[in-house]
């Protein structure tokens, strides 16, 4: 109850059960009749007027629109967290099957099988600078 004097209503702890309870029926907007007639029922449990009424109802309702807001921008970005870790781990497997794709091409028998030279262990085809700054770059970046 409000303390003599001052002209900011509160509500009892009645008048706030029965302001629930009809919201939770269904009223959301009520017509001015509607709000004479819960303001007559209200005003057995203490001092109320009619704009206490419509007033409740107004900040009721964009109350239970902020939640809702709220709630579903909650759900979106769990949502988006969740796409973003799927993308993420189909990204490290995609990596992993072409890298696995890369070793397995480039070994033959545990040495490497290039068609650069007879010999398996022939790496002169990195003397060109620009061709082993390609592959170091490639297997750096190749994810």
């Amino acid at each position: 109850m409000s303390p003599p004097g001052s002209s900011r209503w509160s509500p009892t702890t009645e008048q706030l059960m029965i302001l629930e309870e009809l919201y939770r029926s269904g009223i959301r907007t009520p017509s001015a009749v509607q709000i004479q007639q819960i303001t007559t029922h209200l005003s057995f449990y203490g001092r109320i007027e009619g704009k206490n009424v419509f007033y409740w109802f107004q900040n009721h309702k964009a109350r239970d629109r902020q939640k809702l807001r709220r709630k579903l921008n909650k759900q979106l970005q769990l949502q988006q967290q969740q796409q973003q870790h799927q993308q993420q781990q189909l990204q490290v497997h995609h990596c992993q099957l072409n890298h696995n794709n890369m070793i397995s091409n480039h070994f033959v028998g545990g040495t490497f099988g290039y068609p650069f030279g007879s010999n398996a262990h022939d790496f002169s085809f990195f003397n060109s600078p620009s061709l082993l700054f390609e592959v170091i770059f490639f297997f750096n970046h190749a994810c």
